[in-house]
């Protein structure tokens, strides 16, 4: 097992569905959101330009499970400030696992897909040898400097590698040349991953997350983040020792504890201020068992236990200094315990191909904290006992080589998921897209969801063509409702509450292509297209008809880029819901980078171009309206010895 760490100039990008080595070319520099946006089927809800927040195929939150080198991570913000992607960056992101609700290994029990982000590793070596790394850039649009280090060093029995990031942002301009305020960000992020070699084939490593944000900006909501921090460790030891039928295994345990604080100090006019700190505390332990090999076949197995602790308050003062200020707990000490099963088959019959996933979950939900429980006895609820899920998925996929070009795919799945704390115990969570106060529903019964897909690659030499059409269709669907509860937020349209509200339903297709027009020049496309709705109503947040063409031209060491982005206007909102219509745009992109050396040292210098037009445009998935980012001009210099 080669277990040396290459230094890609690309980001390995893996959609089993597509190819399960299909490498994305990135632009140098480019945000880890941006990296993510490649892959087919991924949009981004934006409520300002620092941490977006995934969507895969119209689903999000508690509906798609994004993890960190395997490890579950539960935000602390109730309005989903903080997804697992932010604790993340882009230069130091190895690979990003994709797989959609058919495709889900027996590891991961996201109802609708599954990421999982991997950070670089160090590398064993049998000569003690040292790498530095130096980057920089510089953006115009927001006038902001982004630099980042790595230092490895590389031994036989022992290796670590150590990455910094720091980037500062003011506020960014639209295509109109309109400063958007509230819109700025500041950041740091740290991270070690360390590997020992306990014998030639039994490993032992450590992977350490250190990411603080601070006076980060929404203009998409009515407060701000002055602080949010994660502290993210695991320790995993891998065998290449048989155990039982398992040809290797892996054990991993970690712990994370992420804080996050709203507050809305720096705006203006504000009714009454409100500070909304939040805590998530998560810690599992997995086992994975893998290789157990006969004839042509192969099983793998899957255990785990985690717990995830949250709490979330909300302090308003009001302006006049005479009443007191007022409390309430949004997240009242939720707490959830889950343990998992499952098991993966990989059966090879020559042209024709399977893969059975089956996997078991049960989760516990309960509240712990006297103030929350009795806040819900309030409305009616009986909180004596915990909430219980018995949770199955089992899906099924096929594939039929038609010959060494063409090959087909049919892949079916039916799984349920539990509600998220928000959905449960989340008490007065005012949503700034729709301008309601959200009310949880402790008696929620578990979300379903039929999936079917069906694909079509074709691979010949310099082109590959990829299609897949897919069905989603959801049981006990939880969806917010209207009720008669009075607001809590000053200016709040009223109160929802999530209830399950019976059959919703998601259709798609995703086109891909890419072309070697010659060994210099590269062509690549894609085209999507989704639909999301109830029998009542369009559905929110479902993004437009996108396209996008880019090429890549290679001569020396010079590498130029050129990309053509489109997005068809949206007809189908929801304007309850806070959709409104989104006219079409069209967004031209230009990059180059060169290549040199001075000495030992490999350099490049990067620049790109995003929004070469300037075009004042918003996209779909943008809350509240906001408009994108205009002209962007970066500039970067990196460097590594």
């Amino acid at each position: 097992m080669d277990l040396r760490h290459n230094n890609l100039d690309e980001v390995l990008i893996i959609d089993t569905w597509e190819s399960k080595d299909a490498l994305k070319t990135k632009v140098e520099f480019q945000p880890l959101e941006v990296q993510l946006k490649q892959i087919q089927g991924v949009s981004l809800v934006s409520r300002g330009s620092f941490a977006q927040e995934l969507v895969f195929r119209g689903q999000r939150d508690g509906r798609i499970q994004v993890r960190v080198n395997g490890m579950r991570i539960y935000n602390a913000c109730t309005d989903r400030m903080d997804p697992s992607t932010s604790y993340v960056v882009s230069n130091n992101l190895q690979s990003a696992e994709l797989s959609s609700s058919c495709e889900s290994a027996c590891a991961a029990n996201g109802l609708a897909g599954n990421f999982n982000l991997k950070t670089k590793e160090a590398c064993l070596s049998k000569t003690d040898s040292f790498k530095l790394g130096l980057a920089q850039q510089y953006l115009s649009n927001t006038r902001g400097l982004n630099s980042s280090f790595y230092l490895e060093n590389s031994r036989e029995k022992f290796a670590w590698r150590l990455n910094g990031t720091w980037f500062k942002n003011e506020n960014y301009r639209d295509g109109k040349g309109q400063e958007i305020l509230y819109s700025q960000n500041k950041k740091q992020n740290w991270s070690l991953n360390t590997i020992y070699r306990l014998s030639p084939k039994r490993f032992i490593s450590l992977d350490l997350i250190y990411d603080l944000a601070t006076d980060v900006g929404y203009p998409s909501l009515p407060m701000d983040v002055s602080i949010a921090r994660g502290l993210i460790g695991g320790i995993t030891y891998r065998s290449y020792h048989a155990i039982g039928p398992f040809k290797d295994y892996e054990l991993k345990l970690y712990h994370n504890d992420i804080y996050h604080e709203m507050d809305d100090s720096q705006r203006e006019d504000v009714f009454m201020h409100m500070d909304m700190p939040g805590w998530s505390r998560t810690s599992g332990l997995s086992f994975n068992a893998f290789n157990w090999e006969f004839r042509r076949h192969k099983i793998e197995w899957a255990g785990e236990y985690f717990s995830n602790y949250r709490r979330a308050e909300m302090t308003m003062f009001p302006d006049n200094g005479l009443e007191p200020p007022m409390f309430m707990l949004t997240w009242p000490d939720a707490r959830l315990h889950g343990l998992g099963t499952g098991v993966s088959g990989h059966f090879n019959f020559g042209l024709h191909q399977l893969m059975l996933n089956i996997r078991f979950d049960y989760e516990s939900s309960s509240i712990t904290d006297k103030i929350g429980r009795d806040q819900w006895i309030g409305m009616g609820y009986n909180m004596t006992d915990a909430r219980t899920y018995h949770l199955p998925q089992v899906s099924l996929n096929y594939s039929r080589f038609l010959n060494e070009k063409h090959q087909f795919k049919l892949a079916m799945s039916y799984g349920e998921r539990a509600p998220t704390s928000s959905e449960l115990y989340g008490f007065y969570l005012f949503n700034a897209h729709d301008g309601f106060d959200y009310l949880g529903n402790a008696n929620l019964k578990a979300e379903g969801l039929i999936s079917s897909e069906m694909g079509y690659v074709y691979s010949h030499q310099k082109m590959n063509l990829t299609s897949t059409a897919f069905i989603q269709q959801f049981s006990d669907y939880i969806f917010g409702l209207n009720t008669n509860f009075d607001a809590m937020t000053y200016g709040a349209n009223g109160v929802r509450a999530y209830e399950n509200v019976g059959i919703a339903t998601f259709y798609g297709f995703e086109l891909g292509a890419s072309y070697q027009i010659l060994n210099a020049w590269k062509a690549q496309s894609t085209l999507e297209y989704i639909r999301g709705f109830r029998p009542q109503s369009d559905l929110p947040l479902i993004p437009p008809l996108q396209a996008d063409f880019s090429l890549n031209y290679s001569y020396g060491q010079w590498n130029f880029a050129s990309q053509l982005r489109y997005a068809a206007e949206q007809n189908h909102f929801n304007s309850d819901y806070g959709d409104r219509y989104t006219p079409s745009y069209f967004l031209i992109d230009l990059a180059a980078n060169y290549r040199f050396k001075i000495d030992k040292a490999k350099s490049l210098v990067s620049l790109a171009i995003n929004n070469l037009a300037d075009s004042y445009y918003r996209d779909h998935l943008s809350w509240a309206g906001i408009p994108a980012m205009g002209r962007n001009i970066s500039l970067g210099i990196k460097c590594g010895l």
